[in-house]
């Protein structure tokens, strides 16, 4: 979760600076943002810059998912070339092993009509999550 740092303060051996934008796992984010040493960034809607971005390497855009401290997903979009003759898509999970290495797994998702039968079944299972979550506080 990306947070602008609002007071100085330490996490973890590193300082974060007042006025500096940070990006922290979303548990310690919301503990920043509760003590007041931080505040929400408010994302705007991402668009895909197909100007100066494209002679970068690296993704053209790119979200973070904090789960926990130890696990996050990255949606990704990937400009085409090598393998690709149009841009890819990636779903990456990362988290750390037993010993505190990060391991990471990635999936190339279609970039078709496939993604948003994917994105609609996403979104329907969240809403049946939702309600099996209501039933039981009943």
């Amino acid at each position: 979760m990306e947070i602008k740092v609002t007071e100085t303060f330490q996490y973890e051996g590193e300082e974060y600076e007042k006025g500096k934008v940070v990006s922290l796992p979303e548990k310690v984010a919301e503990r920043v943002v509760e003590k007041g040493y931080g505040e929400p960034i408010e994302k705007e809607t991402p668009t895909l810059d197909v100007g100066e971005e494209k002679r970068k390497r690296g993704p053209r855009w790119k979200r973070k998912i904090w789960i926990s401290e130890d696990r996050n997903l990255s949606v990704s979009i990937w400009p085409p070339g090598g393998r690709f003759d149009s841009p890819s898509l990636t779903l990456e999970e990362n988290r750390k092993d037993d010993s505190g290495d990060w391991e990471s797994n990635r999936l190339y998702l279609p970039t078709g009509s496939s993604l948003l039968a994917l994105s609609e079944h996403l979104k329907t299972a969240w809403n049946e999550v939702q309600k099996i979550r209501a039933e039981e506080k009943k």
